[in-house]
């Protein structure tokens, strides 16, 4: 079992996640959860490799200890950073659903009602169908979302980690922009703010950052591919970094040469949309209600441009291909969801200009008890190079 210091959080708030997941468990009638998603298994244990490509689970049982199921390769990530004290690893030449089946069924479980989450990535069907074929006498129900449910209010503690991945964000950002200019590579870019991010702390994030120059900036999750800028150009910037697996995005905008006036009037309705969306996010407001309120300034002020996608999405735990969590709760016309304290999201009511591309000028926000504040100090324009 590892050391105090090597586990991401206290031991206090790992019982208290698995507490929370027994309850719902609990009120769902089911003995056990098998969870695959690499988000909730770091969520639930501290466990985290790049190596979640092999099939790798964690079971949560509703009153026995946990245990987890991984490649061989991987299994020596659990004592060192975890605090789960039971492993069956399988070699790369078995079957893991047979190591799995025979796990549970060690655990008496192979008659109990188990969760598995049917939606997970990683999870594949053939798998499922495996474990379901091995264990004839158990009844499994679909728990998709039921880690989720608790991942999407973060605790005081990992809003402590975002702040720490803000500081990452910006460093790598100023970077961006300051190494943007004429006759420079999207390459060039990238690495400055590569180097700036890793530098100021940050991890490998979930996505590499988003670098599009000219018209690429047009095209939707474009990144750098080496084209070099012109004198009168156009650079659109993502960048998220990652502290302990917790991300914070933003997107900045820079001009090359005179700004003009299409871009400038894309910024002033962002930034309208901005201020208005923070002033209205407070706890037990629709999630949908902050999405019209940044729809209907932008659709007023600048007809001609459009919302580019959600105004927000849930953020915190990051693994690829994903630093988001929009899937948990997204700000969009159908999620009618009532914010709460602690909730985080990267707030986007960005637009795309014709003939130009996207103006982004975004934050990373933590919803508060009256409110919302911004995990950055970080100036709100479109840069000039």
């Amino acid at each position: 079992m590892p050391e105090h210091g090597d586990l991401v959080f206290p031991q206090a708030e790992f019982d208290t996640r698995v507490a929370n997941l027994r309850k719902l468990m609990a009120a769902r009638g089911l003995d056990a959860v098998i969870m695959s998603m690499p988000h909730d298994l770091f969520y639930l244990s501290g466990y985290q490799t790049p190596g979640y490509y092999w099939f790798q689970v964690i079971v949560v049982p509703l009153d026995k200890e946990p245990f987890m199921v991984t490649r061989l390769l991987e299994s020596s990530n659990i004592p060192a950073r975890t605090w789960i004290k039971h492993s069956r690893p399988y070699a790369d030449f078995t079957d893991p659903t047979r190591v799995l089946a025979d796990a549970l069924i060690e655990w008496g479980l192979d008659k109990g009602r188990i969760g598995l989450d049917m939606n997970a990535y990683f999870f594949r069907k053939h798998e499922q169908e495996g474990l379901i074929s091995k264990l004839p006498n158990a009844k499994f129900a679909n728990c998709t979302g039921i880690v989720e449910e608790l991942r999407v209010v973060k605790s005081d503690l990992e809003i402590e980690k975002m702040e720490l991945a803000a500081k990452t964000t910006e460093a790598g950002m100023m970077a961006g922009i300051k190494a943007a200019g004429p006759g420079v590579s999207e390459n060039d870019i990238a690495a400055e703010i590569y180097h700036a991010m890793l530098k100021a702390g940050s991890e490998w994030p979930a996505m590499a950052p988003f670098v599009a120059t000219g018209w690429r900036g047009a095209v939707g999750h474009m990144t750098w591919e080496r084209r070099v800028t012109n004198a009168q150009d156009y650079v659109f910037l993502e960048v998220a970094g990652c502290y302990n697996r917790y991300h914070a995005p933003m997107m900045r905008t820079v001009t090359i040469g005179k700004t003009p006036q299409e871009i400038k009037d894309g910024e002033k309705v962002c930034l309208e949309a901005m201020q208005a969306t923070m002033e209205a996010i407070k706890p037990g407001v629709p999630a949908c209600d902050i999405d019209k309120i940044a729809r209907d300034i932008i659709k007023k002020g600048a007809p001609h441009v459009e919302q580019a996608a959600r105004t927000a999405y849930s953020i915190g735990i990051g693994f690829p291909p994903d630093w988001g969590e929009g899937h948990i709760l997204s700000m969009v016309d159908a999620h009618d969801r009532p914010l709460e304290k602690n909730m985080t999201f990267h707030l986007i009511p960005w637009v795309q200009v014709p003939g130009f591309g996207g103006v982004g000028i975004t934050e990373s926000i933590v919803v508060t008890e009256s409110g919302c504040r911004s995990l950055f100090d970080f100036p709100k324009e479109v840069f000039q190079a």
